[in-house]
């Protein structure tokens, strides 16, 4: 299957091209895409600039009924989607499906919000005058989402700036584009007009070099690596360009010792080896309180042997491949680094084949400080760490650069109060696993794990809008 680029208005092809094999069966292309240069880029950039005056004088509500028929798009689609998805990324079907569907209500739930106020009226000190103010689109705005959720972040990107009325450029990574194409499709069958949206395909280094020279960029929206963010942060550095950065994590789960043991290992395996530990919300640091830290580890080493690690289309699946061979070998790169600093395997460590398999690991005996404790790994992998107390604990989970999710399972009201007060996380959960986040609620890190305002929720609105104060006198 062949895509070209998507710019104003039309599917475009390119001069050179590569292939884009499945993960989990490497001789098997999926599909052929454009690799782009700074050409394609440039020409996006110009086609989002000549769109936007017409877009934003379109009626919001026009602009919120092309996001819902897009939507039903989506639904109409998604098995279709969904059983691409997983060929392309490895993704196992069943969160393949639900991705799909969470692209498609985020599409409505931004769209609804067109029906509600778009602005405000304040009293004014000055006699006969109205102060109001109102939402304006900001311009151009440039998309740059990863391939682990191929679909759903280019959607919680896309949806409010659309909204708003804003023109977008949107570069997926080239190792899982077909969500955002599939998203252009939806988009373009919904009646999206001509240069409003724009797809480019290809490496990130011409991009970046158009990025730098396109004039009337407003904001940029990263999704992807702490050590690409503040790239794109110092290039950007000198430029009046909105930023949000959306980065890795290191998130801790804490294990309380009044906690449900098999619930507990349930929520701590889900959350670290649903889709090989490749979300950047995956837990990473198990923190077990000593008095049960023994019990504990028996019964979260037999949560995972449940785990299926497989093919991605069969329904039974939960451990699927990484996405190519150079993530696996970071992967057992860094176990065996794990080793070298005192650590112990309690399972797993072991590459499968055929594709790019490993299995769900578990490594003991390494310090809270050690580089495999404090490092994303963004696969298959967790540590395991005893505490004597939840001031240790909590301090345990705090003690990386990262700050994105962090959860506990605990029955006590005065344990989970001091969790969420006292851990550095943009999301903290209780009783549920560190994976997972809601589109209506701000979604974002701290420390290293994000810049920025948030994404999702009317965060989204906030970033890809500006006020216009009018003060008018009657």
């Amino acid at each position: 299957m062949f895509t070209g680029n998507f710019i104003a208005g039309g599917w475009r092809p390119a001069q050179q091209t590569y292939f884009r094999k499945n993960p989990a069966r490497p001789d098997e292309t999926v599909a052929e895409y454009p690799l782009s240069g700074k050409s394609e880029a440039m020409e996006a950039f110009q086609a989002a600039a000549t769109a936007f005056p017409k877009w934003h004088r379109t009626p919001i509500i026009e602009r919120a009924r092309i996001l819902q028929r897009a939507a039903r798009y989506l639904i109409e689609h998604l098995e279709t989607i969904a059983r691409d998805l997983a060929l392309e990324v490895g993704k196992p079907i069943l969160e393949a499906r639900a991705e799909v569907r969470r692209a498609a209500e985020i599409f409505e739930y931004y769209a609804a919000w067109a029906w509600q106020p778009q602005g405000f009226l304040l009293a004014s000190a000055r006699p006969g005058t109205e102060l109001r103010a109102r939402r304006v689109p900001l311009g151009v705005v440039v998309l740059i989402t990863p391939w682990n959720f191929p679909i759903a972040i280019p959607a919680w990107k896309l949806a409010p700036a659309l909204l708003l009325g804003n023109t977008v450029v949107l570069k997926p990574s080239t190792l899982g584009p077909r969500g955002a194409v599939y998203l252009a499709r939806a988009l373009e069958a919904a009646g999206l007009p001509p240069g409003v949206l724009n797809l480019v395909i290809g490496p990130g280094t011409p991009f970046g070099e158009a990025l730098r020279e396109a004039e009337g960029v407003r904001a940029v929206s990263f999704t992807g690596s702490v050590e690409v963010g503040f790239q794109l942060k110092a290039m950007l550095a000198d430029r009046p360009i909105r930023l949000q950065l959306e980065l890795g994590g290191k998130n801790p789960f804490v294990v309380w010792e009044d906690a449900d043991l098999e619930e507990a290992a349930r929520l701590a395996a889900e959350g670290a080896f649903f889709y090989a530990g490749q979300k950047c919300t995956a837990t990473s640091r198990v923190i077990v309180h000593q008095a049960i830290y023994s019990t504990f580890q028996e019964v979260f080493l037999e949560a995972i042997r449940k785990l299926k690690v497989g093919d991605p289309l069969d329904e039974d699946t939960r451990v699927g491949p990484l996405i190519d061979a150079a993530a696996r070998e970071n992967v057992d790169r860094w176990v065996r680094r794990g080793i070298a600093e005192g650590g112990r395997v309690l399972i797993g460590g072991r590459r499968q084949d055929p594709g790019y398999f490993y299995e769900p690991t578990v490594i003991e005996g390494v310090s809270p400080t050690a580089s495999i404790a404090q490092e994303e790994i963004f696969g298959p992998v967790v540590t395991l760490h005893p505490a004597s107390d939840l001031g240790e604990a909590i301090a345990i989970a705090n003690a990386t650069r990262y700050g994105l999710s962090a959860s506990i399972v605990t029955r006590r009201l005065e344990v989970a109060e001091a969790f969420l007060n006292h851990v550095e996380a943009g999301i903290v959960h209780v009783n549920q696993p560190t994976a997972g986040v809601e589109y209506q609620a701000p979604f974002g890190g701290t420390k290293q794990s994000g810049y920025g305002p948030k994404e999702q929720g009317w965060s989204a609105l906030d970033f890809y809008s500006d006020w216009k104060t009018l003060v008018v006198r009657v």
